[in-house]
């Protein structure tokens, strides 16, 4: 290995790009020079493969949280939208009309960030993942510090739903984060990738195949691996008192100055035999049967109200066995080219017997205006945005419901139907036609990109061996 205090003779007229390499040059340069490594410089030449474990260790560090950032941003795009537009709303950007550069630039983030995750755990790109993540880390120190400072927003959402943690956590795990990139600009390519790099062309192109589908199967459909409080099999709706308990009863027996209790489902002592029957005591209240299953856990109480917004009308709307909720959370913003599809969606809940009502954000203009264009004939509620958006992703989107509890949920882009008055029950999905929404695709898709890298890796290993030994 090289001696750590020479520095390795640089081709500065190389044409690259903005002169990110060239100037990244520089600053190895400038890092040969500091205090820090000079100081460092004699223990890494006596021991070389602590530099080899200590590259390994900052590799795995950043690339983990690259990997988990990017993709809990990937697997929830529209939670990543959002939280973009509340950055803009705080920065005093006008959004109005940018929709979809917005979107666009969600999905460009958790696909950079993501990519260069896996390429740094894998060594992959040995000198321009770490300038990525330099580049990348130049955008989000002083933003997470800005964000720290003045709060203009309750999380910084570099991990989605998926772990919330505070703004000044957010800054200070950058801080880390930066220093071991600093570290693997000086060092990563002393270390060899896992992937010999006339493969890594393939590696890169599964890696970003499966981040995007990903990321179009949440936007499309809803996120593969659900992290928000209602998800599927949770009740959505909780029942009123009288629905949800009934009493429990204990009866008193005596016979020659003795007591006998008896349960509801103890067998009652025979009167004949000289037990006399003396009073009925209620024990307690236990919940019915049903709710008390472990598979109906509740999720956190979600109120729907009048169209005015000054009635609750929960309770009223859990009498329904079985329910299909339409939920927008901006009603400003529904197309008129969903209106047909929706309209379709309250004629076949009727004729299957499931109650079809709809669930807004929106002021009571928007309201009768979408009523007055679509000729909605299911009645319309409303609910705060920010409930419906932690409910389910989309604008439209749809929630099936069995006596309050979550069957499924879609956007309504999603559902394929048909024009047949005589459709079935079923609603296919796209695409293909199936519904890929469900931790098992997501399980699935990503042992399929382990086992292309892991094969690539194996690859190389290999022809890594034949070289060493033909050189012998």
């Amino acid at each position: 290995m090289d001696e750590l205090e020479d520095k390795p003779n640089r081709d500065n007229s190389r044409k690259t790009p903005l002169g990110i390499e060239r100037r990244f040059d520089r600053f190895g340069d400038w890092l040969d020079d500091s205090w820090a490594l000079r100081k460092a410089a004699p223990l890494l030449n006596k021991y070389p493969k602590v530099l080899i474990v200590l590259t390994w260790l900052m590799r795995l560090a950043v690339g983990s949280v690259f990997i988990v950032s990017g993709l809990s941003k990937g697997i929830d795009p529209w939670g990543t939208y959002y939280k973009t537009s509340e950055y803009l709303t705080a920065m005093h950007i006008p959004i109005d009309e940018w929709g979809n550069a917005v979107l666009a630039l969600a999905f460009i983030l958790f696909s950079v960030e993501f990519i260069t995750g896996v390429s740094l755990l894998m060594g992959c790109y040995r000198k321009a993942a770490p300038i990525m993540a330099a580049l990348f880390m130049l955008i989000m120190l002083p933003l997470t510090l800005w964000i720290a400072i003045s709060d203009p927003v309750a999380d910084c959402g570099c991990f989605g739903d998926f772990l919330v943690i505070s703004n000044w956590a957010t800054f200070v795990k950058n801080c880390f984060i930066s220093l071991a990139v600093v570290w693997l600009l000086k060092f990563n390519t002393k270390v060899r990738s896992l992937i010999s790099p006339y493969l890594q062309w393939i590696a890169t192109v599964g890696i970003g195949a499966y981040i995007v589908l990903v990321g179009y199967i949440g936007y499309w459909q809803q996120p593969m691996v659900d992290f928000r409080p209602y998800k599927i099999g949770m009740r959505m709706l909780a029942q009123d008192d009288e629905a949800e308990y009934n009493p429990q009863y204990e009866f008193i027996y005596e016979k020659d100055g003795k007591t006998l209790t008896v349960g509801e489902d103890d067998e009652l002592p025979d009167e004949s035999e000289g037990w006399k029957f003396v009073r009925r005591v209620e024990k307690e209240f236990v919940k019915n049967d049903h709710s008390s299953s472990s598979a109906y856990e509740e999720a956190p109480d979600f109120r729907i109200w009048s169209e005015d917004g000054e009635e609750d009308v929960t309770e009223m709307l859990c009498g329904y066995d079985r329910q299909l909720i339409l939920l927008v959370p901006d009603i400003s913003e529904l197309s008129m080219a969903s209106s047909w599809k929706i309209n379709r969606l309250y004629d076949m809940a009727k004729s299957h017997d499931t109650e079809f009502f709809a669930v807004v954000a929106g002021s009571p203009e928007a309201i009768e205006e979408w009523r007055d264009l679509s000729s909605g004939q299911y009645q319309i509620y409303t609910a705060e945005d920010t409930s419906i958006k932690e409910l389910v992703r989309g604008n439209p989107a749809l929630v099936s419901l069995e006596d309050g509890v979550i069957k499924w949920k879609s956007a309504l882009s999603a559902l394929q139907l048909d024009d047949e008055e005589d459709a079935s029950e079923e609603i296919s999905t796209y695409p293909i036609g199936m519904n890929m929404s469900g931790s098992e695709t997501f399980i699935y898709l990503s042992l399929i990109l382990i086992s292309i890298l892991a094969f690539l890796s194996l690859v190389s290993t290999l022809k890594l061996r034949y070289n060493s030994k033909k050189e012998e």
